[in-house]
């Protein structure tokens, strides 16, 4: 990895150590106790994944812990807090609770971060437990995820790339956890620098503006970008701090790579 030559990636690209993985501004202490109380042993598993999803949320993310004024999104700002693998039960019954990679809060509102960076290069196919339908009753049942998870279940290889029972369930829970604030769900995806490489990536954002479409008008609200679209968004920011200059160049040099 270019910000740690020395590093060495086993044949299945996992380092021997997630510390390897981190960016310089990136320090333990903004995220490792997030991590290492959600399910899975992350840091020990997936975590050292070159390509680790998690890991490219907490390396953009985490310096923003203990500069929480500095943090904008598109959507929403006026942040004050900001956790990771942060838990949002839809409340079914012996169901796990499902951990959104990033969820920031504060009076500009709620934004639950799903981050992807190569799992939308896999096929997926939408499956749900017949508990979703038969203990939502509240006003979910009224939205459009509730809809389109009914459509979904009929016809579960609707979506290629993108894995939408799981936002589908994200947005069940973040609508029962913060059931009386402004709540996005923000869809976060990797592309390469020149995403017109493969005719995936042009796929993968077709569907994602299906699934926009379809539950359009619910709460959560669904946006989707990439993120070097929301690095992009930082740097026009007019008063973008020295810092997360230095910081998006680390992001830059690491993610935003030619295939």
């Amino acid at each position: 990895m270019r910000q740690h030559p020395d590093t060495s990636l086993d044949q299945k690209g996992y380092v021997a150590d997630f510390r390897d993985t981190l960016l310089p501004q990136v320090s333990l202490e903004d995220f490792e106790a997030d991590l290492s109380s959600g399910d899975g042993n992350e840091l020990e598993t997936k975590f050292r994944a070159a390509h680790s999803s998690s890991g490219l949320a907490v390396n953009c993310f985490a310096p923003f812990r203990s500069r929480i004024a500095d943090l904008a999104m598109p959507m929403a700002a006026g942040f004050d807090d900001l956790r990771f693998e942060r838990k949002c039960p839809t409340g079914l019954r012996g169901g796990r609770a499902p951990n959104l990679d990033v969820v920031v809060s504060g009076a500009g509102g709620v934004v639950g971060i799903e981050s992807k960076l190569t799992e939308h290069l896999s096929a997926h196919r939408a499956e749900f437990s017949p508990a979703y339908e038969e203990q939502i009753r509240d006003s979910r049942r009224d939205q459009g995820y509730f809809r389109e998870m009914l459509r979904l279940r009929d016809n579960p290889d609707h979506y290629t790339w993108l894995d939408a029972a799981q936002l589908i369930k994200h947005a069940f829970g973040l609508a029962r956890t913060f059931p009386n604030r402004s709540v996005t769900l923000l869809y976060l995806f990797w592309e390469p620098a020149n995403p017109n490489a493969g005719p995936e990536f042009a796929s993968h954002r077709d569907e994602i503006e299906e699934f926009r479409a379809r539950v359009a008008g619910s709460s959560p609200a669904f946006e989707a970008m990439s993120y070097r679209e929301l690095w992009q968004s930082w740097r026009g920011i007019s008063s973008t701090p020295r810092w997360l200059h230095e910081h998006l160049d680390n992001l830059e040099g690491r993610y935003l790579v030619s295939i």
